[in-house]
């Protein structure tokens, strides 16, 4: 079976074409989400981004890292922080936040009447580049 060739053709008019970049290699920076718990509850960190709470609590604290191409950290880079449920919301004092000199900073969502099962999913978004982690909601404790 022989391959078709596909022909791509562009008209140009005075203009310059060029292919779009994916997010992360246009900005060159990289955001990664995390959550964390107290050392004494371990048992309610399942990754290092994805965290549990144990209902009636409606709250968990979320940090970002952004890091430049090489890895480095980015200080000073604003970080707009995001949720895809209707019943949770960012404390808006920390919503944008701006990264320290070890490129994080953080902000805590709250959820009102969590319910069980429910997974809300956190993003962390910084000069276009962006950062995913996860928060369960179980019964018991």
């Amino acid at each position: 079976m022989r391959a078709t060739p596909v022909l791509v053709a562009l008209a140009l008019t005075g203009a310059t074409a060029a292919l779009a970049a994916p997010a992360e290699a246009a900005t060159g920076y990289r955001v990664k989400v995390t959550c964390s718990v107290p050392s004494s509850q371990p048992e309610r960190q399942l990754a290092p981004n994805s965290c549990f709470n144990y209902l009636p609590d409606g709250t968990q604290t979320f940090t970002a890292k952004v890091t430049n191409s090489s890895g480095k950290a980015v200080a000073g880079a604003v970080v707009q922080w995001s949720d895809n449920a209707s019943n949770a919301a960012f404390r808006s004092r920390n919503n944008p936040c701006t990264t320290g000199k070890n490129g994080t900073c953080s902000d805590e969502i709250v959820v009102t009447k969590p319910k069980a099962s429910e997974k809300i999913t956190v993003t962390a978004t910084s000069n276009g580049a962006s950062g995913t982690g996860y928060l369960s909601f179980r019964t018991g404790g």
